[in-house]
């Protein structure tokens, strides 16, 4: 049967990855809810962000997750490379969060306001791509492990 062949592991480990970047995600928050925040620390933070981003979607387009469940329903690909086309636009906007934060605060004496709008929009496209992502995975060995094999 073809849930024999399924390797949870991927899974989990895509899962795990999530979760690592909504801890991140929530570390920037809170950096920006600080009464002073530093341009230093959101700096790094959002570095990190940037970082994360690149290697988390090399994962994922390299021979990884999607790769995996594809195996298990290639009917779901046009939904999975819809996914993969997102991913360097997303790297690019999380890298000009940097480049927004760094012009900012030399021009605007309201750069915190203004870096933390511009993250939150990010924050809320990426954690949609993510559960759409994890819905992709999910519905990929839901179909392998099905109650009709």
């Amino acid at each position: 049967m073809a849930s024999q062949e399924v390797d949870p592991s991927v899974f989990q480990e895509h899962m795990s990855q999530h979760r690592e970047l909504r801890a991140l995600l929530a570390r920037i928050d809170n950096a920006f809810q600080k009464s002073s925040p530093s341009v230093d620390e959101i700096g790094e933070l959002l570095g990190q962000l940037g970082d994360r981003l690149v290697k988390h979607f090399t994962c994922e387009e390299e021979g990884g997750y999607f790769s995996e469940a594809l195996l298990h329903a290639p009917q779901l690909l046009s939904k999975a490379n819809a996914l993969l086309a997102q991913h360097p636009k997303m790297c690019t906007e999380a890298q000009n969060l940097v480049v927004n934060l760094q012009q900012g605060k030399a021009t605007d004496a309201d750069w915190c306001t203004h870096t933390a709008a511009l993250f939150r929009t990010f924050r809320d496209e990426l954690l949609r791509h993510e559960k759409q992502e994890n819905a992709l995975l999910q519905e990929a060995y839901q179909r392998d492990i099905g109650i009709t094999d």
